[in-house]
């Protein structure tokens, strides 16, 4: 597992990767409060 060796997670397969980026994340408006 990539997070320890004690986990039974299996590691991704290779064509899981893309050869693309992709800007993904959370956006913050102007109007927006934050907490």
């Amino acid at each position: 597992c990539v997070f320890t060796e004690y986990a039974t997670c299996p590691l991704p397969p290779a064509q899981n990767k893309l050869n693309i980026a992709i800007p993904a994340g959370e956006k913050m408006f102007k109007d927006e409060q934050t907490y």
